[in-house]
């Protein structure tokens, strides 16, 4: 919720006049600028503007790049990749509602977490992921599991032996 929108008169307000520093309000701006509300319900009407007096703002941060991109641009935003390809939810997220491909910037982060290993693999990759097999072998509870049934592999002692 922006309070700035519920104010008589937002401009007298503290922080008014860098409110779209903060990534999520500057993404929030942008939404408003590409969407049209009927009935109390917003839908984005005019996907593929570009807004450059928001975007520094937004490339800051890793969530609200990667729905930036896809909800506004309707694709890649390489100002954002820089904050996307440090965080494995998002960096995963990117490529595979935004690029709908491999993003190679964001695969050594995403390799170190056992879960977005394998949802990369699984959902980007549609293979195996050697190079992040060692990682999901740590965690055999869950997400190693999850890769061996998918995969057709076995783990032992963190090496694949089948």
């Amino acid at each position: 919720m922006n309070l700035y929108d519920l104010h008589s008169k937002p401009e007298t307000l503290k922080g008014y006049h860098q409110r779209f520093k903060v990534p999520e309000l500057a993404y929030q701006e942008a939404i408003n600028r590409v969407s049209s509300s009927y009935l109390g319900v917003s839908v984005v009407t005019n996907r593929g503007e570009r807004f450059p007096d928001l975007e520094p703002a937004i490339a800051k941060s890793a969530e609200w790049a990667v729905k930036y991109a896809y909800t506004v641009i309707g694709g890649r935003f390489p100002e954002g990749e820089a904050a996307i390809a440090i965080v494995p939810h998002w960096a995963f997220q990117y490529a595979l509602n935004v690029i709908r491909g491999r993003f190679p910037e964001g695969e050594p982060v995403i390799a170190k977490s056992p879960e977005w290993a394998v949802k990369y693999a699984r959902h980007v990759l549609k293979k195996r992921w050697r190079k992040a097999e060692p990682v999901i072998a740590t965690d055999l509870d869950v997400w190693g599991r999850r890769y061996e049934d998918e995969f057709n592999v076995t783990f032992l002692n963190g090496k694949v032996i089948k």
